[in-house]
């Protein structure tokens, strides 16, 4: 084998791998298939291409963005490594030029072409394909992996072509395959995994953890506070910084301001030309502005060293853009800032966008009819339309431009129009005009996958859910972004406190009684949500019990421990969590009923806030100062809570009902999960596997050592609640065998689903 390190000095120039780069590398040069999940920023494409330089042979990269195939064309060249692409800006003979020296190539000559990058279109070429069936291929990897995934909101369907490109070309030879992103949730990388038929890999999740990335998140409603918040950092933080806002207004609003006190600000967005953006973009990059303002469209490859802050003005719309963003600070490792100035009531500007977005089958139906009205069925005539968006809106009664470019990119992803854009037209001219490429048809001939379409809008509440949960939520928002991107070498060394985000530092200062708010104005919020959605059906002590995760039998009973919302103020004393409800109860948000139990449910004053959260705020004191005076020091548990106490409980209860005796072996991974350790830290402690310990878990379940709530601590309860359904509907409560159960699930979309949490399900329906 040669020498990694020479070669990384002699080929890239480089003086050392970082930390993992050398052990994806050689799991690679081991010919073994390797899923790299490493955020923007650490060379993951240094991990295909030094061993594409040692295996003999080509390597066959699939890329789905052109920009990003030409930075690394010009990259690898100038490192003398030659390196070709095929894609549309290529000609015909450009390209044939290239698949016949390939095909004529000898590896062992001097220069060959190392390297190919193709956008996955290209599979769709039968002389491309028969054409490169018979070059020595050494490896093939996937970039941007997440656009194989069904649950991507840009999913590519060439794609989908790459299982039978591998399978046509492993028939012939042997190489490994690599799907790399920085972007993949739990259910984005099992589809990955499953649509490319990998079985036996290496997985690489690292790197998620900037620990010199300060974390925090200012709740400011109000636009004038906003705004000097914005202008407070900027002028107390050295360095550069950007700050990303939800829309064009909002970007040209804070530009304005900014500008107006002084800053030296560049702007960046859409409505800008191709030339303006570079021109901006240059201008930030070599200093010229301290500030960037920006949609989300700006930074893909920016690698700026001084970045000292990162500002989301709003809400972002998922985790991932979120942290993908504030990933373009720390490129020198200095301390340095992602700040978020969002409410909580900024959530309901991106349901907007995720309404806007996805919009119903009825309006695309209304929509295609409106464009396809001039034409009898079975004609188009390719039909070219040259109006705004605007005016198509009223036309059609969508009503919302927006929508209507939603709706568009839709009909033209489904090969029914196509859309030709052109910078350089008159302004309100965002297409320069849309073409009928498909004859009309009647509504049940139009082939729009609306499953998709449906799956794609609850993902993308879904991923709503999440970043209000990161950003809103009283925990670690370190801890919940590792948990997140399941970076378990990060959370393994992740202290209990992180010491670096907004909550773990004022969870310290309020330790000390050195602040004069207790808790962000959120967690009010979130208690009246929680409030609102079980409106009028429980008393007080039930919403402590289920808020603060306390193990009672009513919980169970009424399967409110099968809600979202169940324990996420578990951090926080039961004492305290009454006095947040009091104090919502005294200022007049909440009312009481009558009677033994008196329930709770929201007066018309939380009806007007919910739409003024100004009303709120305004009275942020008085409630801060409240739950200040009721609570005393009992803010915080002063533990986890106890599960291993509750699980003793149970079992001296239960056992004396259960029959036989339990092994000594089922009793040694009690005692481990007792202490709070997952099932991935238990099955390495004992050596045994996780399936193992799953089996364990199940078995004393049933047995009556562990509880229905220690189940669904570690079993997704939404899932369990879907198996428990569809065995119902489909199997007749019939449950002998798993893998029908899985392969029906599987059927119905919902991947993400695993055997464990099929056995929790039947363990529970039986029980």
């Amino acid at each position: 084998m040669q020498n990694l390190n020479k070669i990384l000095k002699e080929s890239f120039w480089l003086e050392s791998f970082l930390e993992w780069q050398e052990e994806i590398i050689q799991s690679v040069i081991d010919s073994k298939d390797t899923l790299v999940f490493i955020p923007t920023g650490w060379w993951k494409s240094l991990t295909y291409q030094l061993p594409g330089v040692v295996l003999p042979g080509l390597t066959i990269v699939i890329s789905p963005l052109i920009s990003l195939m030409k930075d690394q064309l010009d990259k690898l060249n100038e490192l003398k490594i030659r390196t070709e692409i095929i894609n549309s800006t290529i000609s015909g003979s450009e390209q044939k030029q290239i698949l016949d020296e390939l095909n004529f190539t000898d590896y062992s000559e001097q220069n060959p072409i190392k390297f190919l990058y193709i956008a996955p279109e290209r599979l769709n070429s039968r002389e491309f394909l028969e054409a490169i069936s018979n070059i020595k291929i050494s490896l093939v990897a996937i970039d941007e992996a997440h656009c194989i995934s069904q649950w991507w909101h840009d999913f590519r369907p060439s794609y989908m072509k790459i299982k039978n490109f591998l399978t046509d070309l492993k028939k012939r030879q042997n190489f490994p395959v690599m799907a790399l992103t920085a972007t993949a949730t739990k259910k984005v990388r099992a589809d990955i995994v499953d649509r490319l038929w990998l079985v036996d890999y290496n997985v690489f999740t690292k790197w998620f953890d900037r620990k010199n990335i300060i974390l925090l998140v200012k709740e400011i409603s109000k636009k004038e506070e906003k705004l000097a918040k914005t202008l407070e950092i900027i002028e107390k933080t050295p360095g550069s910084g950007i700050i990303y806002c939800s829309s064009i207004k909002m970007v040209e609003e804070v530009h304005e301001f900014l500008k107006s006190n002084g800053v030296d600000v560049g702007i960046y967005n859409g409505s800008l030309g191709a030339t303006l953006r570079e021109n901006e973009q240059n201008k930030f990059m070599n200093s010229t502005y301290k500030v960037i303002v920006a949609t989300n469209a700006f930074g893909m490859w920016i690698d700026k060293s001084d970045i000292r802050f990162v500002i989301h003005y709003n809400l972002p719309g998922s985790i991932e853009n979120y942290y993908q963003e504030v990933w373009r600070a720390w490129r020198d490792w200095l301390r340095s800032y992602g700040v978020v100035l969002a409410s909580f009531g900024d959530t309901k500007i991106q349901e907007f966008f995720i309404e806007n977005t996805y919009p119903a089958k009825s309006e695309i139906l209304d929509f295609y009819d409106y464009l396809f009205k001039e034409f009898k069925l079975g004609e188009w005539k390719w039909t070219q339309i040259l109006k705004t968006y605007y005016q198509m809106s009223k036309e059609s009664g969508i009503g919302s431009d927006m929508r209507v470019g939603s709706i568009l990119k839709i009909l033209e992803k489904y090969g029914i129009v196509s859309r030709w854009v052109d910078e350089k037209t008159d302004e309100g001219f965002r297409w320069k005009w849309i073409t009928l490429v498909q004859e009309k048809r009647k509504h049940s001939g139009i082939l729009v996958d609306w499953q998709r379409q449906d799956l794609l809008k609850k993902e993308a509440y879904f991923k709503l859910e999440q970043i209000k949960k990161l950003l809103f939520y009283p925990s670690c928002r370190r801890r919940f972004i590792l948990e997140y991107f399941q970076d378990e070498e990060d959370l393994a060394t992740l202290w209990e406190s992180c010491r670096t985000c907004d909550y773990c530092i004022d969870k310290l200062k309020l330790e000390s009684r050195d602040v004069e708010s207790i808790v962000n104005l959120s967690v009010f919020g979130l208690v009246l949500e929680v409030i609102k959605k079980l409106d009028n059906k429980f008393w007080i002590m039930i919403f402590i019990q289920f808020l603060s995760w306390a193990e009672d039998k009513k919980i169970t009973n009424w399967r409110l421990d099968e809600d979202e919302n169940f324990w996420i103020l578990k951090e926080y004393s039961p004492q305290f969590i009454q006095a947040l409800i009091e104090g919502l109860l005294t200022q007049g948000y909440l009312a009481k009923a009558s009677g033994l139990y008196p329930v709770i449910g929201l007066t018309d004053k939380w009806n007007i806030a919910l739409r003024r959260e100004i009303i709120l705020k305004n009275e942020e004191k008085e409630l801060q100062s409240f739950i200040t005076l009721r609570s005393g020091s009992n803010i915080f548990k002063k533990s986890k809570p106890a599960k291993a106490t509750k699980s003793k409980k149970t079992t001296s209860s239960k056992t004396k009902k259960t029959s036989g005796k339990i092994s000594d072996t089922y009793l040694e991974t009690l005692e481990l999960f007792d202490k709070w350790n997952k099932i991935s830290e238990i099955a390495n402690l004992r050596e045994m596997t996780t399936n193992t310990i799953e089996s364990h878990l199940i078995k004393l379940f049933e047995t009556g050592k562990l509880t229905t709530v220690d189940l669904l601590k570690i079993a997704n309860t939404s899932n369990v609640t879907k198996v428990q359904e569809i065995i119902k509907s489909d199997f007749a409560d019939n449950t002998d065998k798993l893998r029908p159960i899985k392969d029906k699930i599987v059927e119905l979309g919902f991947w993400e689903i695993t055997y464990f949490e099929i056995k929790v399900a039947i363990s529970l329906q039986t029980k």
